[in-house]
């Protein structure tokens, strides 16, 4: 770093304090000093400069072995340590008196937070506060994510029992159909050898926190954060609800939940073919599913308090995530050069394996493609405490209100219009089979999941079919005329 020289100092002041520099009158606030330079280490570095008094005057100090000898004691209660040198510049118009600059760069590659005098600090905006355990837990496990990976944690109170079989088949079929799963994985006929064919278990045979969360009958009974909060709110604020729910499945039922809540509301026209209505809605399906993968796939795991949500407004819609990119990047690092960094690689794996992923790494520069594509304004994403916000404007606004929802989706009514093969399809295995669940009929009928649910609910308006049991654990069954 080049020397300072006393023109370099005012530059720098006439800017005032601000998240990369912070002024103390004298070496006497050397402590407070340093829990500032601890900040500027764990955010965007930053410059800490003695001898400037609070008003921006620049006075400097005098300097004597002991100063020197202080900076440098203070220096080393910084965990990790740091290389810092001080730089002592010579007022002109008073030559005992100096002003001291010290500039604390954020290492690139290091991810670890780092503590002064045993605390960690961090910036909030130009202040310097104590860093929350919640966020110095969040970086250490970062820092070292083999060895405190979430998602490989063994759970010791699950057993093959919560585990939903049916999702696991539909998963390696998939899979096989999309070339990514070897023929031969459809031979595994045990549950624990499927499984095991994900890396889902410990070498103890125990279930992984993401065997859980990937296949479980009811994860939430586990892990109280593993749900999606949904909500159409009317207009542009959070202030009146057109509609919420909460997904409490597996991140497989999440991903289906949360694809047709967006089908339900975003649609802006619709056309009639034959009993199904088909909608084109406002942004590109293809924009909504890998917005929908990022969010499930690439969440942290760490707090039991942090829920993500997609809220829809008349105006666009919001993805907020738990967690944030990894320290040092950003959105643009990967739509200019698409790479893959998974925080969680299991669940990762899984969803590529199963053919909802294309590729990894390429989840953000499709969600921008497909939105400035389709003539949308391109996709921001915010940071926000604890949370990424990913956040898509519309062209043109929804209908400010719609009508009930009876009537905007409704088909003929007369039970005796002509059905079409796929609706009545599903009628019959729902007649055979009372009491079925909609990844039972997905497996059984070989349609996805949304579609499965689009024709429940041309039957349900029919008067064809009815839901039994609470909205978990209940099933479908056939209406006798």
């Amino acid at each position: 770093m080049k020397a300072l020289t006393i023109e370099d100092i005012k530059e720098m002041v006439e800017k005032d304090e601000s998240r990369t520099l912070e002024v103390k009158q004298t070496t006497g606030e050397l402590y407070k000093g340093m829990t500032s330079a601890c900040a500027f280490l764990n955010t965007d570095g930053g410059w800490v400069i003695f001898g400037v008094t609070p008003k921006l005057k620049i006075v400097g100090q005098d300097v004597s072995d002991t100063t020197r000898q202080e900076i440098a004691r203070e220096l080393r209660k910084f965990s990790p340590a740091v290389d810092v040198e001080a730089q002592y510049i010579k007022l002109r118009d008073a030559d005992s008196k100096y002003v001291i600059a010290m500039y604390f760069e954020r290492p690139a590659n290091i991810i670890t937070p780092y503590t002064y005098d045993g605390r960690p600090y961090y910036k909030v905006e130009n202040t310097t506060a104590p860093m929350p355990r919640e966020m110095f837990d969040e970086r250490i496990r970062l820092a070292d994510p083999g060895k405190f990976c979430w998602e490989k944690m063994p759970n010791r109170h699950a057993t093959l029992d919560d585990i939903e079989e049916t999702r696991i088949s539909m998963t390696i079929s998939g899979g096989v159909n999309a070339g990514r799963i070897p023929p031969a994985a459809l031979n595994l006929s045990d549950i624990s050898e499927r499984l095991d064919h994900f890396k889902l278990r410990d070498e103890g045979g125990n279930l992984t926190n993401a065997a859980i969360v990937l296949f479980g009958k009811n994860p939430s009974r586990f892990f109280t954060q593993c749900k999606v909060r949904l909500a159409r709110f009317e207009g542009k604020v959070m202030d009146e609800f057109r509609d919420q729910t909460v997904c409490y499945g597996n991140l497989f039922e999440q991903y289906d939940e949360i694809i047709s809540f967006c089908q339900k509301h975003m649609f802006l026209a619709g056309r009639m073919d034959e009993i199904e209505r088909v909608d084109t809605l406002t942004v590109p399906l293809k924009a909504i599913r890998e917005a929908t993968l990022n969010l499930l796939v690439h969440r942290t795991w760490w707090s039991s308090g942090r829920t993500p949500s997609v809220a829809i407004f008349d105006d666009r819609i919001e993805f907020m995530n738990p967690g944030n990119f990894p320290i040092g990047t950003t959105a643009e690092d990967y739509i200019k050069r698409p790479h893959s960094t998974p925080i969680n690689p299991d669940i990762s794996e899984v969803f590529y394996k199963s053919g909802l992923m294309e590729a990894w790494g390429r989840g953000i520069f499709n969600i921008v493609t497909e939105c400035t594509d389709a003539g949308l304004t391109t996709p921001i994403f915010e940071k926000v405490t604890d949370f990424t916000c990913l956040t898509i404007r519309f062209k043109l606004p929804l209908t400010p209100r719609l009508s009930d929802d009876s009537v905007n989706d409704s088909v003929n009514d007369s039970v005796n219009d002509s059905v079409n093969d796929s609706v009545k399809t599903i009628l019959e295995i729902i007649k055979n089979n009372p009491g079925i669940k909609v990844p039972q009929i997905a497996a059984l009928s070989g349609k996805s999941i949304p579609t499965i649910n689009r024709h429940i609910r041309i039957l349900r308006q029919k008067g064809l079919i009815k839901h039994q049991g609470p909205a978990k654990t209940g099933g479908y069954y056939a209406i006798k005329k």
